[in-house]
């Protein structure tokens, strides 16, 4: 079983209890929460990760720093991972959780770059056609990247839409090579 697999089989089983205890709204935000800290944390991300320290002691770490700060659900989610030697993709997890649960809610995240800054009608007009493409309500993540010069690239999902100048003049320029 693919490691992708495993995640989309811990993660499941952790929205569908979180439903059934009427807590998934805060075992999300826990979950948000822990992916935060392990994007900030590098000590963190290497204990998580070391597969030479035993599961008891990271059991023990994590029931003492997360003890009484999130959904006991989220805390014996965790501590499984640990007796099931998953925690080592506990990153992995994390992102699987809030994809899925996106999915399952018809909601979509597009992570779009931009040269410059959008309107709010660019917004709304990005958000009203990549939510009739993908038959989901589409919320945007935005960057900025002056490198672009003019443009953006949307990623969905799989697909990526690429509406930078510097593709749009690429094209243009294979168009006249290949007549």
């Amino acid at each position: 079983m693919s490691q992708s697999a495993v995640s989309i089989r811990y993660t499941s089983a952790l929205i569908d209890a979180a439903q059934d205890s009427g807590v998934l709204d805060r075992v999300e935000a826990d979950v948000q929460a822990l992916l935060d800290l392990l994007h900030a944390s590098e000590d963190l991300r290497g204990f998580v990760a070391d597969p030479m320290m035993q599961s008891a002691q990271k059991r023990a770490v994590l029931n003492n720093m997360l003890a009484g700060k999130i959904e006991d659900i989220t805390l014996r989610f965790l501590l499984l991972l640990c007796d099931n030697r998953r925690e080592r993709v506990l990153p992995e997890i994390l992102s699987d959780f809030l994809s899925v649960l996106e999915d399952r809610r018809g909601q979509a995240t597009a992570q779009v770059t931009v040269a410059a800054p959008l309107s709010s009608e660019q917004e709304t007009q990005l958000i009203a056609k990549l939510s009739t493409y993908s038959g989901k309500q589409v919320r945007l993540e935005t960057t900025i990247d002056e490198q672009l010069k003019a443009g953006f690239v949307v990623r969905l999902g799989d697909r990526v839409f690429d509406g930078t100048l510097a593709t749009q003049l690429n094209r243009l320029r294979q168009r006249l090579v290949s007549d």
